[in-house]
């Protein structure tokens, strides 16, 4: 069941579902980003909304530009309720252009903790 709602959030923001991605998130959850004022910034349940709708849009984009996000199958930890995501930003010809991973902490079937971890 865990790592069913990892690739339902993959799956829904792929399909430029905001509600279906945002769904797959716990009432108390918490999206870390990798940058911002924190370093990086928290963003709460009622804020990770607004933040599918920027990505949403930033993907429209990045496609348009012959680029494409690509999301490795999720790796889980000792502990169930934890999992990796290696992630890339690649252009047409596979080049990479932005790398990183997502640390996802899990509770009762939804995702409680997004932690974003980039290197570009």
């Amino acid at each position: 069941m865990a790592k069913s709602v990892i690739h339902q959030f993959f799956e829904s923001g792929a399909k430029g579902d905001v509600d279906g991605a945002w769904a797959c998130f716990a009432d108390d959850a918490v999206w870390l980003a990798s940058e911002g004022p924190e370093p990086g910034r928290t963003y709460t349940k009622t804020e990770i909304r607004d933040l599918l709708v920027q990505l949403d849009e930033m993907a429209r984009t990045v496609r348009a530009q012959g680029m494409d996000g690509v999301f490795e199958e999720p790796v889980f930890l000792t502990d169930p309720d934890k999992a990796v995501v290696e992630w890339s930003l690649r252009k047409a010809d596979g080049e990479v252009v932005d790398r990183g991973i997502d640390l996802f902490t899990l509770r009762d079937g939804k995702i409680l903790v997004k932690d974003v971890f980039r290197k570009a």
